[in-house]
């Protein structure tokens, strides 16, 4: 089987060094692994860094069975501006101006999509209906909804008559695609609820699996000086965007300064970009305990959530019901979740007991799980094991991505 993947915002395979990869990087390995060709349509500027891989499209060569094609796209610093839109729509173009000059024998034989960006994924949708060939879109999320949830409740009419052509394009993205998948079975219904259909036998929900690192891996890698010096210390570890959208750090910031006056030995630790940094940094130096790394590589992040103590999943309100993967990354790392996340997480937590559930916008609700943790050092370290042996079990990256392959075969081989 001939795939096309098309992210342009998560990290590249080799391009991008020793940064981990994302839900798109993993399916693409398990398409290769699996003995498929694969084509990873993505962009010049990397999304996350802020910065240029190439001055110009490029294709690079991964193995015989693996390239990714880099178009040029305008960089940008702000995730919400202009230049962001122009980005988009450039590549949008520059994909569809090339797949159009594709003789027969170049074309795929499934495409794999992302919601966001909804620009190149409708041109995917539209390449593929012109063609014959199966489209998936993958929901990551629930775009442009979100944008909605976060504002005050006068303005959501303003801003939904705004942003009236996004939901209309999503609307044509999802009700033409071949299938639709998601990352939780709560944004697959909003898909098809959006999309105007019922479930078929091709819509399916994968959750995001990190890759477990092999024993022993990051044992040679230097753990920050600020970090190794928190040894014996009780770590609540943050790794993720330190974005204002869907993120509640304010009451964590809180709990953080009462924290430190009465329990020391309590560490909260923040890895990322994004909005909240400053945020965050200003707060750090307030408080001893509260520790903004800034961008680790993969290495680094495996390294400090193994000398951590519980991972953190701050999510507010505004973040509808889902399974993100910062969660999936904490349990690979055998760490009990904290997490304000109501809907399918929370059940997992509650039914599985891998850690503890607090209440968004509530300091006290978020000081009350963490003095439990506390007072229970010997459950704390069971829930841990529990998270490892449940990530083990139900979502570990090869199981669910190789899943993830054969429904993609099937697709693919249902429509020859």
């Amino acid at each position: 089987m001939r795939a096309w993947v098309i992210e342009i915002s998560d990290f590249l395979p080799q391009i991008d060094g020793d940064n981990r990869l994302y839900r798109a990087g993993f399916l693409a390995n398990a398409l290769v692994g699996g003995g498929h060709e694969v084509l990873w349509w993505s962009s010049t500027f990397n999304h996350q860094l802020r910065r240029q891989r190439f001055s110009t499209s490029t294709t690079i060569r991964i193995n015989d069975n693996y390239s990714v094609r880099l178009l040029y796209g305008p960089g940008y610093q702000n995730s919400k501006s202009i230049t962001r839109w122009m980005h988009n729509r450039i590549i949008a173009r520059g994909f569809a101006k090339e797949v159009s000059a594709l003789s027969p024998d170049k074309y795929p034989d499934i495409v794999y999509a992302c919601l966001p960006t909804l620009e190149v994924s409708e041109q995917a949708v539209l390449f593929g209906k012109r063609k014959n060939i199966p489209v998936v879109i993958d929901i990551r999320e629930q775009y442009p909804d979100n944008y909605l949830k976060i504002a005050p409740e006068y303005l959501r009419p303003t801003l939904r008559f705004l942003l009236m052509n996004e939901f209309a394009r999503v609307r044509r993205i999802l009700g033409n695609a071949t299938a639709i998948t998601a990352s939780s079975d709560a944004y697959l219904q909003w898909g098809l609820e959006i999309a105007k259909r019922k479930a078929g036998k091709n819509d399916r929900w994968f959750p995001l699996c990190p890759f477990i690192p092999p024993k022993g891996h990051n044992e040679d890698v230097v753990l920050p000086k600020e970090i190794e010096a928190l040894e014996n210390n009780f770590i609540i570890t943050f790794v993720g965007a330190l974005s204002r959208l869907n993120l509640d750090f304010e009451s964590v910031v809180r709990v953080a300064h009462d924290l430190n006056k009465v329990s020391p030995d309590v560490h909260f630790v923040f890895i990322g970009e994004g909005e909240q940094k400053t945020f965050l940094q200003k707060h750090a130096e307030q408080n001893a305990n509260i520790h903004v790394m800034g961008w680790c590589n993969k290495p680094v992040v495996d390294r400090i959530l193994a000398s951590s103590s519980i991972g953190l999943a701050p999510y507010s309100l505004t973040l509808a019901p889902t399974l993100p993967n910062k969660p999936f990354e904490y349990m690979a790392a055998g760490l009990p979740l904290l997490s304000s996340l109501e809907g399918e997480l929370k059940i997992i937590i509650e039914q599985e007991k891998i850690g503890l559930h607090y209440n968004a916008y509530h300091p006290d609700s978020l000081k009350g799980a963490i003095r439990w943790f506390l007072a229970h050092p010997e459950e704390t370290k069971v829930m841990g094991q529990r998270a490892k042996a449940l990530f083990i079990e139900r979502f570990n990256t090869d199981s669910v991505y190789s899943t993830y392959v054969e429904h993609l075969n099937h697709i693919s081989m249902s429509r020859k």
